[in-house]
């Protein structure tokens, strides 16, 4: 790598560190719920903290931010750990193409991306689910309890190749939030979060 590259980024993850640390202390999954709608099962939630400003500034200098969500749902057993009887991830993706000023977030699955010249809408698309489905009530004992867990992270950034060797920037630019429990109502319409370690 040319001595004058390896600057900019050095004077680059200079400028970002502390946000990276910033990051990793202060994301946290808010405003979780459950709902049932007909037979279906969702969950509403929102990642706070996920964005820094100058996690923003990297994201405007077209360097692309992808965020991981993990969901599991689990049958509770008396006496007995619970059991995982679904998991998956969902994948996100911010990009800023800086030619034409639009950010593009793909949603991960089979969702078509979005599209908008709004910052501040993309970050919505990126850190929020609303009524995401995670399970049938036909599918599950009406005699027993469920709930399901979420939790989000932020994937590393995909540094030039002697960066990650020489800085490790790889593991510093990340967050992952607690894991966050949310009952279902599968026997009634209450809804109730609890934050697990």
């Amino acid at each position: 790598m040319r001595p004058y590259l390896l600057g900019v980024w050095c004077a680059l993850f200079g400028l970002l560190l502390p946000t990276l640390v910033q990051a990793q202390q202060n994301a946290h999954i808010s405003s979780a719920k459950a709902s049932r709608q007909g037979h279906v099962l969702t969950v509403s939630f929102i990642v706070e903290g996920a964005f820094t400003p100058k996690m923003e500034e990297a994201v405007q200098s077209g360097i692309p931010q992808t965020f991981t969500y993990q969901f599991e749902v689990y049958r509770v057993v008396t006496a007995w750990p619970d059991q995982r009887i679904y998991n998956w991830t969902i994948k996100r993706t911010i990009r800023y193409d800086t030619l034409k000023k639009i950010y593009t977030v793909e949603l991960g699955s089979d969702a078509k991306p979005k599209q908008t010249d709004d910052l501040a809408v993309a970050k919505t698309w990126m850190t929020s689910f609303t009524d995401f489905p995670v399970a049938v009530v036909p599918a599950l004992d009406p005699s027993t309890d469920y709930y399901a867990r979420v939790k989000a992270e932020l994937d590393p950034v995909q540094w030039p190749l002697h960066l990650n060797k020489i800085l490790f920037l790889a593991n510093l630019w990340s967050f992952e939030t607690p894991w966050m429990r949310v009952d279902l109502p599968i026997k009634a319409w209450n809804e109730t979060t609890t934050p697990t370690p």
